[in-house]
Formats: C-alpha cells, structure tokens, sequence
C-alpha cells in the first residue's frame, strides 16, 4: 500500500469589504484573530496560519485591539502566523501596474517592519491573471505564486472539464510572463478551500 501525506494549509480568504459592510467584515476579522491567538497559545500541535498574503489584515485587527501588538508580533516571530507579501489582496487583472507593484512593495516593507515574509505571490480569488505577473515577482525576489483562476482544474467532487485550451489535470505549471520571465506556480485543484473535501472519518480497520 502507498503511503502519501497531505499537507494542510490553514489561512483564510479575507475580503475588506464585498457581501457585508466594511465594519462587518472588520469585526469578523477581530473575532477571528482573537480566537487564532488564543489557539497558538492553547494548543501547541496548530502549526500555522496564513494570513491571506497580506499585511493590512494585521493594521485592521490592532485598530480594534492595540494591546494585543506583542503577541501578534510574538505569533509571526514564532512562525504561527505567516504574512505577506502584499500590503492588501489586490485582484491583479484589474488595477493599474503601478497599482500592483506598490501593492507589493508596500507590502514587503511592511511585512518586514515584522518578520519574514511568506515569498509567495498568492493570488487566490482574482478574476484574471496579469500577463506580467511572473515579471514583477521575480523583481520582487518571488520565485513561486499560487492561484485559483485562469486556468480551469479539475472540478468539485473531481468532475474533469473537457477544454483542452484552458483545462489542466495539474497542479504544478511554470507561469511564464509576457517578457518570457517563468515563475513555479500553483494551481488551486477545487479551489482555495480545497481541503473541505478532505475526508475526516477514519477508515475502518
């Protein structure tokens, strides 16, 4: 029998604003937070959280919360909380490049004023890709990006897409810029929230 270990990526996909008001989104993100400090102290064996690849997040939750600035710092000190590289996630089909380029160099500046930023351009939900993304992450020192569209995976419950133009059975492609520049990137098979299809039952004996 084949052993194969998975990996399970804990993060969340935090919009600012979009189905709710802006503060009602800011209060899920403290509720959050809270409750994501509380468990990096209370259960050694959670290993890690990413913050969505960007930094604002962390501005947000400490204009409600000031006092927690310490244990935030001491979570990305101790590798539980991951952030970066982007200051806000931008969906980069659509802003200007110079949008897009102070988008992450704010956002590696920022992320280094706390630790070492996640080197991945994470672009999980954006509804297009820029033709010069993998140009401007390995200006920015980026090697590797992960995303969820713009190329057509396989699909919910592993329901296979006949497009052979757009469809790929992989997770694992080199995307190569307009300039020619290449970058390893990350195709999201059944999405970002991909491991809701993990099974959680035991299998039986």
């Amino acid at each position: 029998m084949t052993t194969k270990k998975v990996y399970i990526i804990s993060h969340s996909h935090w919009d600012r604003e979009w189905y709710m008001a802006y503060e009602q989104h800011h209060m899920r993100l403290v509720a959050l937070m809270d409750d994501l400090l509380h468990l990096f102290k209370t259960n050694p064996d959670f290993h890690s959280f990413h913050l969505d690849g960007q930094t604002i997040a962390i501005d947000d939750y400490l204009e409600v919360r000031p006092e927690k600035r310490e244990e935030v710092q001491a979570a990305i000190t101790a590798g539980k909380l991951k952030i970066g590289p982007f200051y806000i996630l931008q969906d980069d089909f659509l802003i200007s490049s110079e949008s897009n380029t102070r988008n992450m160099l704010v956002g590696l500046e920022e992320s280094r004023k706390w630790g070492d930023p996640v080197m991945l351009g994470y672009f999980p939900d954006t509804f297009g890709n820029m033709g010069q993304a993998p140009q401007m992450m390995k200006e920015g020192g980026i090697e590797a990006a992960a995303f969820g569209r713009g190329v057509k995976p396989t699909g919910f419950n592993n329901v296979v897409i006949n497009d052979e133009k757009y469809t790929s059975q992989f997770s694992e492609m080199w995307w190569e810029g307009a300039d020619k520049s290449k970058i390893f990137s990350l195709l999201f098979a059944n999405w970002y929230s991909n491991g809701n299809e993990i099974p959680v039952e035991k299998e039986a004996a």
